[in-house]
């Protein structure tokens, strides 16, 4: 066990007796709170992962994937074997590592510092709000994130001595899943790999190898990712976020901190929130110096290579809008969630304050069920059952729509993904009639066709009928 303090801390006894079953309590929490809404409407993310995810064949797959999307493949073939006409089958790639991730943030804080930290860090994991919500959401990020702290926990334990060559493998295997998941995970990759490679262990040039062979497995896809980018103002439009600023970190600082609306909408508000956001990280930088030298090797070395990671990945998304990479943005930088939650978790047991640790611990459990409770039976898109229903009394022979979601909840009527994005002239010209085409008012443009016909409002849906 490491040394975190001269003021030695323990569990209170009760607890104590067997840390798997606060783990255990902890993944628990972290299951109800991913589930308690996963079968909750679609969005149109989930909606164009359905899509992909039924593809009938593996060129049918690959078409729509480059049609609709600018990531790897990966999380879309963990659908095509799922029953996903369901929602909560649709979202279980995404919940299932969100869950997972609790654990093994867990079993990589374990060795280097204590069991404590690793109990307090997982909580933090299993309740934090972002997290929850894209555990909820039909994408890639949780099995990113899964993949990248599966490579932490491969490298920790590689520094130590006594560590089992299969680890190597691990490390590969989490490598090759992350960037197969998302492209940007490269950029978590290679800072974690910079860290380690200054700090010294483990072996470098194993781990350069290691490391570069993970990211060099991307090779053989990159005539897909050329076909991808070949049909952007196609049929999809290129991503647009705030370029990196004052600005967009404290917007981006607030929402990995407190979920996706961050409290609050106000400016002021948002101000406020960086502001106690910066001071407790400067807080943590001070718990986490001070008898630095009395801590053991290992945990100086997992709160080095956690912080620098950490940094470095921050910095490299920050620079990549230079290349033409559109990356600063929350969704690919929840990995920061985990990190920031370790080095918080070590510098709260470091404080050696008993009650503080139990309070925070309290907290973190409250907010949990306070989150669940706000999202039973909690719906954050409409319902397209009005939709349906009017579309079924029509007897439509073609359905035509702008929005994924609607082939989701339509496919009884086969609709056909038509505009999308409000791109392209579409084929409302030359559709079977009777012709009902349904377009969302929120998709980029807004529904602009110049159609002739009978004219129908479900908010947000637009439903035209040409005879």
């Amino acid at each position: 066990m490491s040394i975190v303090s001269r003021r030695t801390y323990v569990l209170p006894p009760a607890w104590a007796a067997d840390e798997r079953v606060l783990l255990a309590a902890i993944a628990a929490l972290a299951i109800v709170v991913r589930f308690v809404a996963i079968d909750s409407n679609l969005s149109n993310d989930d909606g164009y992962s359905y899509l992909i995810g039924s593809a009938p064949s593996v060129d049918a797959f690959l078409k729509q994937l480059a049609a609709s999307e600018n990531t790897p493949p990966l999380f879309y073939l963990l659908l095509t074997p799922l029953p996903i006409d369901h929602p909560t089958w649709l979202r279980m790639p995404a919940a299932i590592p969100g869950i997972l991730e609790v654990i093994a943030l867990y079993f990589a804080l374990r060795r280097p510092l204590g069991a404590r930290v690793a109990l307090v860090a997982a909580l933090g994991v299993a309740v934090a709000p972002l997290l929850v919500t894209y555990a909820n959401l039909a994408r890639g990020f949780m099995l990113e994130d899964l993949a990248l702290v599966v490579a932490l926990l491969a490298i920790l334990r590689l520094a130590a001595e006594s560590a089992r060559a299969a680890w190597w493998w691990v490390y590969f295997v989490a490598g090759v899943v992350a960037v197969y998941t998302e492209y940007d995970a490269a950029i978590c990759l290679v800072a974690m790999a910079a860290t380690a490679l200054w700090l010294g262990k483990p072996d470098r040039r194993r781990l350069a190898l290691v490391g570069l062979l993970s990211l060099l497995t991307i090779v053989p896809w990159i005539p897909e990712i050329v076909r991808t980018q070949n049909q952007v103002n196609v049929t999809k439009i290129a991503p647009a976020f705030p370029a990196p600023s004052v600005h967009s970190l404290r917007d981006l600082a607030v929402t990995l901190a407190l979920g996706e609306n961050g409290g609050t909408n106000s400016a002021a508000g948002r101000w406020l929130e960086f502001a106690c956001i910066l001071a407790l990280g400067g807080a943590v930088a001070i718990v986490l110096r001070r008898d630095w030298a009395a801590r053991s090797a290992g945990a100086r070395h997992a709160i080095i290579l956690i912080a620098g990671t950490g940094t470095l990945t921050l910095i490299g998304h920050a620079i990549a809008p230079v290349v033409g990479l559109e990356v600063f943005d929350q969704r690919y930088l929840t990995i920061l969630i985990p990190f920031a939650a370790a080095l918080g978790a070590a510098a709260l047991v470091a404080a050696g304050w008993r009650w503080l640790i139990i309070a925070v611990a309290v907290v973190l459990a409250a907010a949990g069920l306070v989150n669940t409770a706000k999202r039973y039976h909690h719906e954050w898109e409409p319902s397209l059952a009005s939709v349906r229903a009017a579309a079924l009394a029509l007897h439509p022979k073609t359905v035509l729509t702008n929005n994924p979601v609607v082939i989701y909840y339509l496919r009884r009527l086969r609709p056909v993904l038509d505009r999308p994005f409000n791109l392209g002239p579409g084929l409302a010209e030359s559709c079977a009639r009777p012709c009902l085409i349904i377009d969302d008012s929120r998709v980029f443009g807004g529904p602009v066709r110049q159609v002739s016909g009978t004219r129908t409002t479900i908010v947000p849906f637009v439903l035209t009928l040409e005879p």
